[in-house]
Order: structure tokens, then C-alpha cells, then sequence
């Protein structure tokens, strides 16, 4: 059984996503096949509300029924912008980006080549990109993935499995984060490139994340205790 197959992580029933994923052996590998995917499907139109200020890239953006995008948000293409989600003012959507229905995209967050399914957060001051994220992922704020390696090489993901570490190859020299189902992810924790993050994740405020999280981890940084010392000198 492949443990990293991409029904592993994320439930796909009913997401027009489900099509990208038709091939895909490991999870991680929709993340390289979005641009295209994105490319293929894609039928620019504007059915959702567009505040007076915001900026939809002609011609290159798909603005599903009910959805709305506030003034001072630019929304590059190709993009695809399901049903009833809302894209905040101040909001930079760079192109190649899905998301599926009842999402929202807050102020002050980037999003470049990702995929965000149905009822997911990615709320504000938040920069995503080469990702996926599951169904009702829900990042707070400051929430953010590297996806360039210091040493510019191509990212692999590193997983760790009965104590044995293997490398997987992404085939991509950027590439950031895959979050699963139902994934909580707590602010200003960095995601560093090639995280994988199972479903049902709690991840504590302040982690920075590398490597293979398995499904129902809790996380917490062991830096996050705090020591408080009495003051021995009066102000």
C-alpha cells in the first residue's frame, strides 16, 4: 500500500480537483502537474462580485457564483476562484492558483502555485506557494512556506519510516508544503520546504516544520515554554 498517495491525505469526492490527481502516485507530485492542470480547465468569466478597486488579470481569471473579491486585492491568472469564497482587500493572488468552494484568502496573504480545496483558511499576512492544501485546513496567521532550499537545489521530501530515512524527489527546485485534511496550523510557524503534514494535525504556535508529520500529530516547539523570573529591581 502507498502510504503517500494523495486519498491518504486529502478527500477528494465531489472536488473538481479529482481530476488532477487522476496519475498521481505520491501526493506531492500535484503540486508540479497544477500549472498545467490549472491551464487546461480554466474558463475565465466573472460570476462572483468584484469590489470597485480590485484588479482580476483579463481575460485569465474564473470568479465562480457567490464569490467576491474586495477592493485593493489583484488576483493574477490563470486562477481559479471556486464558489462563495472571498478574497480579502490587500490580498496578491500570483497565478496558478485553485481554490475549491467556501474558502478565504485574508489581508495581506500571497499565494503563487497552489491548490486550496473546499472550507480551507488562509486568513491573513500569510504567503503560500508551490503548496496544497487540503479540505478545511485552517492556518493563522503568519503561517508561511519556504520553497526555495538555501542551496538551491531540488527540494526532496525527507520522511522518516521505522527509522529509516528516505528521500523522495519533487522534481522541482521550488516547492513548499502539502497540509492534509482537517490541519490546524498555529502563527508564525514556518513550513520549510518539502513539509508533508498528515491529516487531523494540531501544529503549536512558533514550529518551524521540516520533513514528514504524520496524520494526528500534535506538534509543539520546545522553545515555546516560556520562564518567568521575578524582577528584583523596582521601576
Amino acid at each position: 500500500m502507498n502510504s503517500f498517495s494523495p486519498e491518504m491525505f486529502l478527500d477528494l469526492s465531489g472536488t473538481r480537483a479529482s481530476d488532477l490527481f487522476k496519475d498521481i502516485i505520491y501526493v506531492w507530485d500535484a503540486v508540479k502537474a497544477l500549472p498545467a492542470f490549472i491551464e487546461k480547465i480554466i474558463k475565465p468569466e466573472i460570476l462572483g462580485e468584484v469590489e470597485e478597486g480590485a484588479w482580476l488579470e483579463p481575460g485569465l481569471v474564473q470568479l465562480e457564483e457567490g464569490s467576491r473579491v474586495e477592493r485593493g486585492a489583484i488576483v493574477r491568472g490563470p486562477t481559479i476562484i471556486g464558489r462563495r469564497t472571498v478574497v480579502r482587500t490587500g490580498a496578491y493572488i500570483r497565478g496558478h492558483v485553485m481554490t475549491g468552494e467556501q474558502c478565504l484568502i485574508g489581508h495581506g496573504t500571497e499565494l503563487r502555485q497552489t491548490l486550496i480545496l473546499n472550507q480551507s483558511n488562509v486568513p491573513h499576512q500569510n504567503c503560500v506557494f508551490t503548496s496544497l492544501l487540503g479540505n478545511r485546513v485552517k492556518l493563522a496567521g503568519v503561517v508561511n512556506t519556504a520553497n526555495l532550499r538555501g542551496d538551491g537545489k531540488e527540494v526532496l521530501i525527507q520522511i522518516d519510516q521505522g527509522g529509516e530515512k528516505k528521500s523522495f524527489s519533487t522534481g522541482q527546485v521550488l516547492f513548499g508544503a502539502v497540509i492534509g485534511d482537517d490541519t490546524n496550523i498555529g502563527g508564525h510557524s514556518m513550513l520549510n520546504p518539502g513539509s508533508l503534514i498528515g491529516k487531523r494535525c494540531i501544529i503549536y504556535p512558533g514550529c518551524f516544520i521540516s520533513g514528514y508529520i504524520p496524520h494526528d500529530s500534535i506538534v509543539k516547539s520546545k522553545f515555546f515554554s516560556l520562564e518567568v523570573i521575578p524582577r528584583t529591581e523596582k521601576v
